[in-house]
């Protein structure tokens, strides 16, 4: 096909609202994108949301190693009941060069919404479990705390925590999750935006008691306007979710895999997430998770009450507009 008519043939089935640029896979490289229209370089800071890690073509001089991807995505094995070499060597090399002693466990899916979605299906097991092994109505543990300005995908659970543009949420049903205000390093008074924001956090663990599984954050929120917490916030934060027994979870589908210097950007904060979110420069979306805190007793109290956790049908009346409970110390 020309080149020239790319975005017209497109334009007949699909949005094509992009970039005004056909890409060339064959001389692209590195950094340096290619027009295959008129051949114009362009010097790459889009590495397309940030999923390049290496670049185009990182393997150009290398081409025994391409035939061997060829040959592995030619193919699409069920990895989670046919396992494969090439499927344990990649485990073994992320143990060994993205590893966390302390989050041995992994789960692997394709892209970064569903991989938070995942770390919240694995809070939401989590809790209800815990709440059923303490004697409470094992339906409870179905809320989310999260903060304002945060981005965390577009798929079912994600839309109810992203809130940064409205375009992306709005004609959508969310739950009615709590939301605190992001303490953003500013020029203001970090510390008194932290004390509010930590006070808005107790409030909802004390409204919805039992009920919030757990906290998720992204240790820089990167759509939200490249907002950094300070260390302190986030510690505190962590500390608060133990106090009322729901799971610390950071979302470093941005951050993760050396942007910020390390590894993984809650290991410059003193961190100890139950949960991590990772997908783009790792080419798959996954979440991994701390060991020890999965099991339930098998004598579990379960409740005798019915299906629906006690208080129900009094929380449906907390549901804002916006489609949030957020505590009203704060601001929309």
């Amino acid at each position: 096909m020309d080149p020239t008519t790319v975005h017209d043939a497109l334009a007949r089935h699909l949005l094509v609202d992009g970039y005004r640029l056909v890409l060339d896979l064959d001389r692209s490289a590195g950094s340096w994108l290619v027009d295959a229209r008129d051949g114009r370089r362009y010097l790459d800071f889009y590495t397309f949301f940030a999923s390049s890690p290496l670049g185009v073509n990182p393997f150009a001089d290398d081409p025994e190693f391409v035939a061997l991807l060829g040959r592995v995505a030619a193919n699409k094995p069920a990895n989670s009941d046919m396992y494969t070499v090439h499927l344990a060597e990649f485990v073994e090399t992320f143990r060994r060069v993205l590893g966390d002693p302390e989050l041995p466990h992994l789960f692997f899916v394709e892209g970064g919404s569903a991989a938070v979605e995942n770390a919240l299906k694995c809070a939401f097991d989590w809790k209800s479990r815990w709440n059923e092994a303490h004697g409470r109505h094992p339906g409870l543990g179905t809320r989310v705390l999260h903060l304002t300005r945060a981005f965390h995908g577009r798929g079912g659970y994600t839309l109810s925590l992203t809130n940064t543009d409205p375009v992306k949420t709005e004609r959508f049903p969310r739950f009615c999750w709590p939301r605190v205000d992001v303490p953003a390093i500013h020029f203001g008074d970090v510390e008194r935006a932290e004390e509010r924001a930590l006070a808005q956090a107790r409030e909802a663990f004390e409204r919805f008691r039992h009920d919030i599984a757990c906290f998720i954050a992204e240790p820089i929120q990167g759509e939200g306007g490249d907002n950094h917490m300070r260390p302190e916030f986030l510690q505190a934060m962590q500390a608060l979710c133990h106090e009322y027994e729901a799971l610390f979870v950071m979302d470093e589908v941005q951050t993760g895999v050396g942007l910020t210097g390390t590894p993984w950007a809650y290991q410059q904060l003193g961190l100890a997430p139950d949960i991590v979110a990772f997908a783009k420069k790792v080419q798959v979306g996954a979440s991994w998770r701390a060991a020890g805190w999965t099991s339930c007793p098998t004598t579990c109290s379960r409740s005798a009450a019915g299906s629906t956790p006690p208080g129900a049908a009094a929380w449906s009346t907390c549901c804002a507009p916006a489609g949030c409970w957020r505590s009203s110390s704060g601001t929309p």
